[in-house]
């Protein structure tokens, strides 16, 4: 008779470690997201001018490095084929 209460007794602990996992993940789950909302809340976000002035910086930079790209490659290519 004591061998199942033992039994039991472990089976319980193991029943409230695991509720008690489960818990812990849910808080842990949620509390992740809230501290993401927060932080979120503190972003010093760019108002539309700014963004469209960044927008057009990066733009206006992608361009002439790609112009500046392709006359070396075909600065390059002209080399090559009169080389061939």
């Amino acid at each position: 008779m004591a061998k199942k209460e033992v039994k039991q007794t472990k089976e319980v602990k193991k029943s409230k470690e695991v509720k008690k996992n489960k818990e812990s993940f849910w808080k842990s789950f949620t509390g992740f997201f809230k501290s993401v909302w927060y932080e979120i809340k503190k972003v010093n976000w760019p108002t539309r001018p700014e963004l469209i002035q960044h927008t057009s910086v990066v733009l206006g930079i992608v361009l002439i490095m790609t112009a500046i790209v392709w006359v070396i490659d075909f600065g390059i290519g002209s080399i090559l084929s009169l080389i061939i």
